[in-house]
């Protein structure tokens, strides 16, 4: 229910948003600039390392997009929109830590 997603989104990590810092870079900052994760990988390219990190940094976003989506089908009785949403919803708690 609503309080389920409610509580998903209650999670420990740091808020966002979060940002792309290039120097030493590519390391994604929270908001008041706190390293969230560094993305320097000498095994990827730097492409791939910068695309890794925007992902990243959109976490936070994606994540609030995600329970806000959920909270609109949630009581949609339609069998594809259910299974999309209990997949979405398992997805969304793994990432938030609150998968059972």
């Amino acid at each position: 229910g609503l309080g389920t997603l409610e509580a998903q989104m209650n999670t420990k990590h740091t808020p966002g948003p979060w940002h792309v810092g290039m120097k030493p870079g590519p390391i994604v900052y929270g908001s008041e600039g706190e390293q969230v994760a560094s993305l320097v990988v000498p095994m990827l390219p730097e492409q791939e390392n910068r695309a890794n990190a925007r992902l990243i940094a959109k976490a936070p976003e994606l994540a609030d997009a995600l329970a806000w989506a959920l909270e609109q089908i949630e009581d949609d009785l339609d069998p594809c929109h259910q299974q999309a949403f209990a997949h979405a919803h398992a997805v969304l708690a793994q990432a938030t830590g609150s998968a059972t």
